[in-house]
């Protein structure tokens, strides 16, 4: 048995990365809103299309993949942090390695890359604020 409870490790990454994933949503509806698209668009772009089904699709994927990415991320990668800060660093560059390898699936306009790579880098960063250190998941060993 290891020292990290690695369950509850996992399911914060998971909650972690599912709340980041609506914090990327909603930064991706709004840059793309002052770039002038209709809110929708980054949404829609996962699903593949611009009815509703795609838009359900495409919330189901964003949701899909930012709790798989977050999950990921705090398993294999965060219970090894031991401070704050270096997590708070390593997050952010996880999620936009992340977005790279997924955005080169698709061709993008130079603003479409701009401001989801923008919802990126706040994904991350909540990311690392959020996902616990390990010293917060060390199991209490009994004594004797």
């Amino acid at each position: 048995m290891t020292e990290i409870n690695g369950l509850r490790l996992a399911y914060r990454g998971l909650v972690t990365g599912l709340a980041a994933g609506w914090v990327w949503a909603a930064t991706a509806m709004v840059g793309g809103l002052l770039v002038g698209w209709q809110p929708l668009l980054p949404l829609e772009l996962l699903g593949g299309g611009s009815g509703r089904y795609e838009l359900a699709l495409g919330i189901a994927i964003a949701q899909l993949a930012s709790g798989g990415i977050g999950m990921t991320f705090a398993y294999f990668f965060a219970r090894y942090f031991t401070v704050r800060h270096t997590l708070a660093v390593a997050a952010p560059c996880f999620a936009i390695l992340a977005w790279l390898a997924l955005s080169r699936l698709t061709e993008l306009t130079a603003a479409t890359n701009a401001v989801l790579l923008a919802a990126t880098l706040l994904y991350g960063i909540m990311l690392g604020a959020a996902v616990p250190i390990r010293g917060e998941l060390l199991r209490s060993h009994p004594a004797g």
